[in-house]
């Protein structure tokens, strides 16, 4: 495996990467948490620290502050991962406080931007993305793109309110789109190391089958703090309201995570003479009612959670 200056070789060329190239920064971000990660088991406490601390170094040296969103989803997480795997933690406490760790990070940085940034900011950001909507729209009014539209009887003006409500949807909805970044990236992270450390056959990072995997009870406050805030400010529209909203589109992905899991299980359970017809029948009723079925897997993971009518409790996390 890597020794000491091999890791410092890959980690300092994935910051590198990762600093200078935006179209390959998730990747080699993805790269430096996986060098971190396993750094925490082959390496000293001491030398880890050290890796850790020249990067930082790396980054501010690169680019200065403007890298410290690469440092709060991908570098602090993977490296507390790390520490807590040195202190022979399994694969589930890594991946809890990895996630939470990325999450809280990433909820701070937007939230002190905001808060820096101020109101009138945000305004005019919204405003100058409007301005640069219409230019847009207004140049391309002889290209054949929007005859086409106009052919199906949508006018310039509805494409200028569609695209400006969904650019709008996107400003608000920024820190859960942050967040879902910060945990798919530690998801990730620790998918190839378990990967990596298989191939080279470390007894670390073991992980359950995908069928057994379920959603921590405590995620469920999450679920229910953010529809209690969604419904609180819905009516006035009020900064509840959106904090609620935020924390629902983070909460969809996690919950269609363990839902899918559920039913993997349930299909593993199925008679081999009846997995053809289930099967036909789950991906007919994804088509025909798509937002049904994102609604029925989702709290089909929630109430998994809960419930545990999959009775995995007594099952125990594999540690190493």
């Amino acid at each position: 495996m890597l020794g000491f200056f091999n890791f410092i070789l890959v980690s300092s060329l994935a910051c590198l990467v990762m600093s200078s190239s935006p179209a390959l920064a998730f990747v080699s971000g993805i790269v430096w948490g996986v060098s971190l990660l396993l750094g925490g088991y082959l390496l000293s406490r001491k030398n880890i620290i050290l890796i850790f601390g020249l990067n930082i170094l790396l980054l501010y040296g690169l680019a200065g502050s403007s890298n410290l969103f690469f440092l709060l989803i991908f570098g602090i997480p993977s490296f507390i991962m790390g520490l807590l795997l040195a202190g022979q933690k399994g694969y589930y406490e890594l991946q809890k406080w990895g996630m939470l760790t990325a999450v809280l990070l990433t909820s701070m940085f937007i939230g002190m931007t905001y808060y820096y940034a101020g109101e009138a900011a945000i305004t005019n950001t919204q405003t100058e993305i409007d301005q640069y909507i219409n230019e847009s729209v207004n140049l391309s009014e002889d290209s054949e793109f929007l005859k086409l539209y106009e052919e199906q009887g949508i006018s310039p003006e509805d494409i200028k309110s569609s695209i400006t409500l969904a650019v709008r949807w996107m400003i608000l909805l920024l820190p859960a789109l942050y967040s879902i970044q910060a945990i798919l990236a530690v998801y990730l992270v620790l998918i190839l190391s378990a990967y990596i450390s298989r191939k080279k056959r470390l007894p670390i990072l073991s992980r359950k089958p995908f069928r057994e995997e379920k959603m921590p009870w405590q995620f469920a406050w999450v679920i229910i703090v953010a529809l209690s805030l969604w419904l609180w400010g819905r009516d006035a529209m009020t900064s509840q309201y959106y904090i609620g909203l935020n924390l629902l589109v983070v909460a969809i992905p996690v919950t269609l995570y363990y839902g899918l899991a559920g039913l993997a299980y349930q299909w593993s359970k199925t008679a081999s003479n009846r997995r053809r017809w289930t099967l036909s029948f789950l991906i007919l009723f994804c088509l025909v009612f798509p937002l049904a079925a994102i609604i029925f897997i989702g709290l089909l993971g929630l109430f998994d959670s809960l419930l545990d009518y999959r009775e995995l409790d007594h099952k125990k996390e594999v540690r190493r």
